[in-house]
């Protein structure tokens, strides 16, 4: 994350709240953010969101407890150049073996870019289908 700014601004199990700066690297031919870099944001965002539900703690770690994208539905709205991204993730469902999130991704003048929906589950269930 660190290879494309990803920056939390604030984390809670309600709203996580996360930013991405505007690099060259992360355009596309017309000049503005490729639609990898604003995907890139709101996976990670809805994944920070889903891993506060799926671990025991906040100061524990347990790889088998961390939350896999199974499906990922993104709908983009419009496209910016601006000077950076802010996505908003909120949990839609919290269940025993899913979380559905939906992202909202804006531009610095709070343009809606994106909005993306995440169904996750912890990577120790990934291959078991619900039952």
């Amino acid at each position: 994350m660190e290879l494309v700014g990803f920056t939390v601004i604030s984390a809670s199990r309600q709203l996580v709240i996360a930013e991405m700066p505007f690099r060259s690297e992360l355009r596309q031919l017309t000049g503005q953010f490729h639609a990898g870099a604003l995907l890139t944001l709101a996976d990670t965002t809805a994944t920070t969101l889903a891993n506060l539900h799926t671990q025991e703690s906040p100061d524990s770690f347990t790889p088998e407890r961390f939350p896999l994208t199974v499906q990922l539905n993104a709908n983009f709205i419009r496209n910016s150049e601006t000077c950076k991204l802010v996505a908003e993730s909120v949990p839609v469902h919290v269940g025993r073996r899913t979380l559905v999130i939906r992202t909202d991704v804006r531009d610095a003048s709070g343009r809606l870019l994106a909005t993306v929906t995440n169904t996750l589950v912890p990577a120790g269930n990934a291959g078991n289908p619900p039952t």
